[in-house]
């Protein structure tokens, strides 16, 4: 017990150094957790030999992971744009996966090795790739959705992947039969599950959100989450499907923002243990004795892997740049790619000759990342130049907030379109002043859309959308979703662009430390402590309206709300 306690202590606070030292770093988090694996792992100290505390913690880590990715997938999203989903993402992972695949099977090393690597290869980050994306400003626009579309198409491939890994690793031959009975149980789970659990899950959920207990909804989510891993594994399924699965069906419910932000925490902290045992599988003997072997694969998966997404979106249908901006943005290796990997050699599927290899030029490759994401655009206008005909068009976003706005002045912006958002737009509504609404998630652009608000499906934190939206000659921006990084890019510029325009900011004292901000023109409410209608009379009040219109609006709208209940 001793040693297991000791063991424990040197993991987390060997994950935290490393956590530290890469975000000063401005470095990937996730490097610095596969480096502690290497750091701790047979290959170079022996501090930490693999076991089944440490196999239990990267499964649940699996597990969370997964979780929040199909909490994050919309099926609303899918179903509206899916023609382009499955279009680009299964030429995508045809042309690319096709002749990694091919090779290996040519070469003699069988069936198996030959679809993981293939798959393993094709498939990109989608934490990275969202995060990066979305950091930037550019998950709205056209090269954004199209590498979306690409990463949810993966998402939904790992599916019978996973299937056919759980199949081989039992020491079974997958055929079409099998696998196809293995997706089909799958899907039969997810349909009954959606049919049952979901309305009593979803009204579960939201009794314990409206209580305001915080704890209990994330025990509850929690609880979903094993119920679900646990009702796919007596199934004969992986449990990380099911969390997949249970993910899925909660990210359709009213509350699946406050799940992801609570369960966030968890998922980092299990998902770091994940990758601690990618790391521990690493054979670092494996870069001295075949150097050129790596080499051979990060050149599959950087230039090789990004000129065959070129060709892939171009023939879906994207632009010359688009398509290339979008094929430097997923040339890298991804988080299934390592689970797939590292489970076949784990069962002995692939050979360490040929898997470690791959297993270091992935995790080097996702390394590469960020740099990749931030040089797509130019190294997309380099190589495309004057050829492109879409080069200087803005974006759709842009398009349609201007058309909105029109020649608007002294209206307001709000960035999102969440519950509170659009409560206090109604009241702005009621005041009868001017105002739009700019919301990335496709969930709440309906949802206000529905409701009649002017609202536009894009990304408020583009500074190219805010100038669409004359955001300058604004009297009021509204920013309901505290992110410190887009927040900051929207405050510095609305602040440095609006020399009389107020800042209407939710978030706590914490947030507001964080964005580092005093100016007198920020007015800030703590969701903690307020809600509803007083967001709604801070903004009226931002753009001076009178106190006895104010009190006028809130006394209607809670009469409303009233009627309504």
């Amino acid at each position: 017990m001793e040693e297991l306690f000791f063991s424990v202590f040197i993991l987390f606070v060997s994950i935290l150094v490393a956590g530290l030292l890469f975000h000063l770093m401005k470095a990937p988090t996730i490097l610095g957790y596969i480096a502690v694996g290497i750091l701790l792992g047979s290959s170079v100290t022996g501090l930490f030999p693999d076991g089944p505390a440490l196999d239990f913690m990267a499964e649940a880590g699996i597990i969370l992971l997964l979780f929040m990715v199909g909490l994050e997938f919309s099926l609303t999203e899918f179903w509206s744009d899916k023609g382009k989903i499955l279009k680009a993402g299964a030429l995508q992972g045809f042309l690319v996966g096709l002749p990694v695949g091919s090779l290996v099977w040519c070469l003699g090393w069988g069936i198996a090795p030959a679809i993981l690597l293939g798959a393993s290869v094709a498939m990109s980050s989608t934490a990275l790739s969202a995060k990066q994306l979305a950091d930037q400003g550019e998950l709205t626009t056209r090269h954004g959705r199209v590498a979306i579309s690409v990463l949810v198409f993966q998402d939904l491939a790992a599916i019978p992947l996973l299937a056919m890994l759980a199949i081989w690793q039992s020491g079974g031959q997958p055929g079409l039969v099998e696998i196809s009975l293995e997706v089909l149980k799958v899907l039969a789970i997810f349909t009954v599950a959606l049919a049952l659990a979901r309305p009593v899950l979803h009204w579960l959920l939201m009794a314990i959100y409206r209580r305001g207990n915080s704890e209990l909804l994330v025990l509850a989510a929690l609880a979903i989450i094993a119920m679900a891993a646990e009702s796919a594994h007596l199934a004969g399924a992986s449990a990380a499907l099911g969390a997949f699965l249970a993910g899925l069906i909660l990210g359709e419910s009213d509350v699946r923002h406050r799940i992801e932000e609570d369960l966030r925490p968890f998922r980092d902290v299990f998902a770091s243990i994940f990758f601690v045992s990618i790391g521990l599988q690493l054979d670092l003997s494996q870069l001295g004795s075949s150097p050129l072997a790596v080499l051979a694969w990060l050149l599959v998966l950087l230039p090789a892997k990004a000129s065959l997404n070129f060709i892939a979106l171009k023939i879906s249908g994207s632009s010359a740049r688009d398509a290339l901006q979008t094929a430097v943005i997923l040339a890298h290796g991804g988080e299934f790619g390592l689970l797939l990997l590292s489970g076949a050699l784990t069962a002995s599927l692939i050979s360490t000759e040929l898997g470690q290899p791959l297993l270091l030029a992935l995790v080097v490759s996702m390394g590469l990342g960020p740099i990749l994401f931030r040089s797509s655009e130019t190294i997309a206008r380099n190589l495309c130049g004057g050829k492109s005909r879409m080069t200087n068009l803005p974006q759709t976003e842009e398009v349609e907030v201007a058309r909105e706005v029109r020649a608007c002045i002294n209206h307001i912006v709000f960035c999102g379109a969440d519950n509170l958002a659009r409560s206090a737009a109604r009241a702005v509504r009621l005041a009868e002043l001017d105002f739009v609404m700019i919301e990335p998630d496709l969930r709440l652009y309906l949802t206000a859309r529905e409701e009649g608000l002017p609202v536009i499906l894009g990304d408020p934190g583009r500074t190219a959308t805010l100038e669409a939206a004359r955001a300058n000659v604004a009297a009021a921006i509204v920013i309901t979703k505290p992110s410190s990084q887009r927040q900051n890019r929207i405050v510095d510029w609305f602040l440095e662009g609006n020399a009389h325009g107020k800042i209407v900011l939710l978030g706590t004292s914490q947030d507001r430390d964080e964005t580092m901000h005093t100016d007198q023109r920020i007015l800030q409410l703590d969701p903690e402590l307020y809600l509803g209608m007083d967001l709604a009379r801070l903004v009226l009040s931002a753009v001076d309206l009178p106190k006895n219109e104010i009190e006028k609006i809130s006394c209607t709208l809670t009469s409303d709300a009233a009627d309504h209940a």
